[in-house]
């Protein structure tokens, strides 16, 4: 044993560090998660751009404005760093518009005519009422809007909605991204060139609180909204009902969680996994995509048990993911709302 010893010292014989799953979590959760995501959005609003720069009927922009809110759905979960800087999180998704903003406000621009959309900069501080994702919606869908025809302000004002989505979804891209962007900022943390963490347990935090409020906000917001009450059920509350997106958002935000707490996971987390899939797979089924079937007891039922099995899904993503990272769900910006 000696000589062992005394050749492993003559030849720096060392054993191999041990992994740091927090550590690891961390970059699987930056590099494989937030980074695709800010791309994929930013890919998706730069092409619903383009489409509706050459050619703003409705008919013809849809399916990049799909294209484009499933990307979002891919990244709104997110609150936080260059999703939040400058209230783009509400520019691009103001919902739920609980005073009936977003029509009064378009309705005005266009009898209007508010010359305000030929700058894109101007454009830029306009009202969130009548910018992003459901502004969008409202003229593309709502028969108070859609019969607009080329030329018309009604044309210029859904280009000027998706160019201000493009310039949104690409300063995210850029702020996140670059050397000391945001992704640098939640991997270096305290030693970071401006650190928001002040270690890397406090990134991982941020990361979980992320993952968990935003399954909340799904249980509370996107299904409680439209379910409303046995007694007074409201479906017209419901997300993007318009565009016939309700289900199809929880969805992808299911899938988005998912992703996240996979990447975060330090090990196998199967009763996460076998909830997660329960979860997806019921709002799959539903078979009823703007949620219009919670006015029936029978349909409401089946989306308030989407709703309930998202409850599942966080006790055991906290077992699974929050305690052996020694990390719990602390606050988030988007509680309460």
């Amino acid at each position: 044993m000696r000589k062992l010893t005394a050749l492993c010292l003559s030849l720096s014989c060392a054993t191999p560090l041990a992994a740091d799953p927090l550590h690891e979590a961390l970059v699987r959760a930056v590099n494989d998660h937030t980074i695709p995501a800010v791309k994929t959005f930013d890919a998706e609003a730069a092409a619903l751009a383009d489409v509706a720069a050459q050619n703003c009927l409705p008919e013809a922009v849809k399916p990049a404005y799909h294209a484009a809110f499933d990307a979002w759905m891919g990244l709104q979960h997110l609150h936080m760093g260059p999703v939040e800087a400058n209230g783009r999180i509400l520019a691009i998704a103001f919902w739920p518009d609980k005073k009936g903003m977003t029509p009064r406000t378009l309705a005005s621009y266009i009898v209007d005519e508010d010359p305000i959309i030929e700058d894109p900069a101007e454009f830029a501080t306009a009202s969130i009422a009548v910018r992003g994702l459901f502004a969008l919606e409202y003229m593309l869908y709502d028969t108070q809007f859609d019969g607009y025809e080329d030329g018309s302000y009604a044309c210029h004002l859904v280009q000027a909605i998706a160019h201000d989505l493009g310039r949104m979804a690409h300063e995210i891209d850029q702020e996140w991204t670059m050397p000391d962007g945001f992704a640098d900022t939640l991997l270096k943390a305290g030693d970071a060139v401006q650190p928001l963490y002040l270690s890397e347990t406090e990134s991982v935090q941020a990361l979980y609180t992320m993952l968990t409020s935003s399954l909340e906000n799904t249980k509370l917001q996107r299904i409680g909204r439209p379910i409303g009450t046995f007694e007074r059920p409201r479906p017209t509350r419901a997300e993007a009902r318009r565009s016939a997106r309700s289900a199809r958002n929880v969805m992808l935000q299911l899938e988005a969680a998912r992703d996240l707490a996979r990447k975060l996971a330090p090990g196998e987390m199967p009763l996460a996994e076998a909830a997660f899939a329960k979860t997806i797979t019921l709002t799959e089924e539903l078979d009823d995509p703007a949620f219009a079937g919670a006015e029936d007891p029978m349909g409401r039922l089946k989306i308030e048990i989407i709703g309930q099995n998202i409850d599942t899904i966080l006790g055991h993503l906290a077992n699974e993911v929050g305690a052996p990272l020694g990390v719990s769900a602390g606050f988030n910006a988007s509680d309460g709302d």
